[in-house]
């Protein structure tokens, strides 16, 4: 099964909220709790709400910086 080029860009931001949230929650999970015994439903719960905050942005900002990146650069 494929996906449409069309699609790419809502897939790409999609795995880079799930990708970003993941590695941020566990490194975030062991700073602040450590390795207890409990540690991967510590980092589980973490990375669902850390998803949930991060899908929006990895949505909505992508646009945003390219225009704002389009508007200080030149050729």
């Amino acid at each position: 099964m494929k996906i449409k080029k069309k699609y790419t860009g809502m897939l790409f931001s999609l795995l880079m909220g799930f990708g970003m949230s993941f590695f941020m929650s566990f490194v975030m999970t062991a700073i602040n709790a450590g390795f207890p015994p409990i540690f991967l439903q510590l980092w589980m719960k973490s990375w669902g709400v850390g998803f949930f905050a991060s899908l929006p942005a990895a949505l909505l900002l992508p646009p945003l910086i390219h225009k704002i990146i389009a508007k200080i650069t030149t050729d």
